[in-house]
């Protein structure tokens, strides 16, 4: 049987051959989704070897599930303390920032064994962090399913100021109660549809730097996505509604997104440009000390605005000439002054970054290119496969209650169009930006129509 047949409760501990060449397996040694689901967490608790747990929630996420959660480790005879996040002055909630995650670790209890963490996707991320240095037992409990990544081995995190992702352990058991998850506020069940829908995306980008760059591709976990992008799309609306079982399959998709991370050793199935515009609307709202949007909605809205610019890219024809003047235009004082001005205290990381990588280094970019445009009837091809039009997702999300512009979450076109142009900035992903770049193509040539 292939391994995307299986759902996340049933490939926890399997040892995956792949026909990409790789052994896939995860540390994850518990998965459980069901309803009523927390009520096995002393048992896992004590299953991991924990006797005395450090639990982390907030103080939505503490009246939601973490309450329950305490008062049943305390049934079990397992000391519990727990820990609320901290939310800065001029925010809503806490932020995955150094000082929140410092906060945590100066509020860890000396003997204390192991963390146990309830709520979305900022706990989960600190919370691994918590664990890792001494790699003590780790069990997440989603109050919502607002983000991807339950169960991957890296931490979304804001570091110098730049959205950043950094490996961590992974959950060591994962207690998905859908019971609790359904009533979550519409808004957390629209995120998570939004993070799930970001694959279509995700993978079509992944598999277009394989063929230009020879980047390292899984088929088997591609498919992974593809199998659970699909569910989500197709439950979308009954899990806007807090249908249990509709919310379960958005879930379950949720969590094998960390799972295929883990098994790629990289963020590839799970993020591409549509992710990067929400990275930066993050950082550009803790720079301007405002609070940003949900990431699974920011993502979904990444989302439509990325398969509206696919659909312009490829009605162009690559033009060799157009693309080398454009390329050996790139002026470099101009690009830091720009990074500067636009990422304020994080521009030196920004810019670290370029040095490192040498993204707009002309000879490679004329390099890709030339191999763009050999390969282009294979790029569309793939564009065909891996992509849904951009008005068949609109008309999901004007349905479900989605936003579906900037404007509909305190963001503007123009702050959309600012952080498109920087999302080849950030990291070294090949991604939309980077590869309109090489074909010579401008920002604006494919600002979207909305």
């Amino acid at each position: 049987m292939r391994m995307f047949e299986y759902g996340p409760a049933e490939i926890v501990g399997r040892r995956f051959v792949c026909s990409c060449g790789k052994v896939h397996v995860s540390p994850v040694k518990r998965v459980t989704v069901r309803a009523g689901a927390i009520e096995k967490l002393a048992f896992a608790v004590r299953e991991l070897g924990g006797s005395r747990v450090f639990m982390v929630a907030d103080e939505n996420t503490y009246k939601a599930a973490a309450e329950r959660a305490k008062a049943l480790l305390e049934d079990a005879g397992i000391d519990c303390a727990v820990r609320l996040l901290t939310t800065e002055p001029g925010f809503e909630r806490p932020e995955p920032t150094e000082r929140t995650l410092g906060n945590l670790i100066m509020s860890f209890p000396r003997g204390y064994d192991a963390v146990v963490g309830v709520g979305g996707g900022v706990v989960n991320d600190l919370c691994k962090l918590v664990a890792t240095p001494g790699d003590l037992p780790y069990i997440y409990v989603p109050s919502c399913p607002s983000m991807d990544g339950y169960t991957s081995d890296s931490a979304s995190v804001i570091y110098d100021g730049v959205k950043s992702s950094v490996a961590c352990k992974c959950p060591d058991a994962l207690i998905a109660d859908t019971e609790i998850i359904s009533k979550a506020p519409k808004k957390l069940l629209l995120a998570g549809i939004g993070d799930m829908i970001a694959k279509y995306v995700s993978i079509c980008e992944w598999r277009i730097s394989a063929l230009i760059n020879g980047e390292y591709y899984c088929n088997e976990v591609a498919q992974m996505m593809r199998t659970y992008r699909k569910a989500a799309f197709e439950n979308a609306e009954a899990a806007a509604n807090g249908d249990p079982a509709a919310v379960e399959a958005i879930i379950n998709g949720l969590c094998l997104v960390g799972f295929a991370m883990t098994y790629a050793g990289c963020s590839r199935p799970a993020s591409g440009v549509e992710h990067y515009y929400s990275h930066l609307w993050d950082m550009r709202c803790l720079e301007e000390h405002r609070q940003c949007e949900l990431h699974g909605i920011q993502v979904g809205v990444g989302t439509l605005l990325s398969l509206r610019k696919y659909e312009k890219l490829r009605k162009m024809i690559p033009e060799r000439k157009k693309a080398e003047e454009h390329i050996r235009a790139f002026d470099r004082e101009k690009w830091e002054k720009d990074v500067r001005d636009y990422f304020g205290a994080s521009a030196d990381k920004i810019i670290a970054i370029e040095d490192k990588e040498g993204k707009y280094d002309a000879e490679k970019c004329l390099l890709r290119f030339d191999i763009i445009a050999a390969h282009r009837e294979q790029i569309l091809k793939i564009m065909d496969e891996e992509l849904i039009p951009a008005d068949e997702l609109e008309a999901l999300f004007e349905k479900i209650g989605h936003p579906v512009k900037p404007e509909d979450f305190g963001e503007s076109a123009e702050s959309a169009a600012a952080a498109f142009a920087h999302t080849s900035d950030i990291r070294d992903k090949y991604i939309l930006s980077r590869l309109a770049f090489d074909l010579g193509i401008t920002p604006d040539e494919l600002r979207e129509d909305i």
